[in-house]
């Protein structure tokens, strides 16, 4: 892009000229600034962010008929926290504890998570290996949906 800043042939006021020229100069890089700026914020939709954390204090389930559920496991979940994405990618960091006595493999349906909307899913391309009483944490995705995680959980 070529930028032509037009001055007065016959000299007129210097200071004006210059001032003139810084204007355009910085409307230029304005410009030019807000046109590399967009492509960047349409890459912010993969951007994974860690959702608000919801405390819920009741039992309440959702209203369903066959819930699903996790696979009985000798994994603990520790801890998680879920994280979004703005085109409704779903993932959680969990901490796991193996609590039995050897190597235990971790599989996909040992892990569900829970969305606002009552739906429930099992983790996708879930792997790893742990060794008795291991601890690991691990980046869990749960696919892509329109509502938020509410909580992941296991079963023993």
């Amino acid at each position: 892009m070529r930028l032509y800043l037009l001055t007065p042939r016959n000299g007129g006021n210097k200071a004006a000229n210059t001032r003139q020229r810084h204007h355009l100069l910085a409307g230029a890089v304005c410009a030019m600034a807000l046109g590399f700026a967009t492509p960047l914020h349409a890459e912010n939709s993969a951007v994974l962010r860690f959702d608000t954390p919801l405390a819920i204090t009741d039992n309440a389930d959702f209203d369903r008929d066959n819930p699903l559920e996790p696979d009985s496991s000798s994994f603990i979940l520790l801890d998680a926290s879920s994280l979004s994405s703005d085109s409704g990618e779903r993932w959680a960091l969990v901490s796991l504890r193996n609590d039995a006595g050897g190597q235990r493999i971790l599989r996909d349906d040992y892990l569900v998570a829970e969305f606002a909307n009552g739906d429930r899913r099992h983790a996708s391309n879930l792997e790893g290996s742990f060794a008795a009483a291991e601890q690991q944490r691990k980046m869990v995705f749960f696919g892509y949906h329109r509502f938020p995680i509410l909580r992941v959980f296991t079963q023993q």
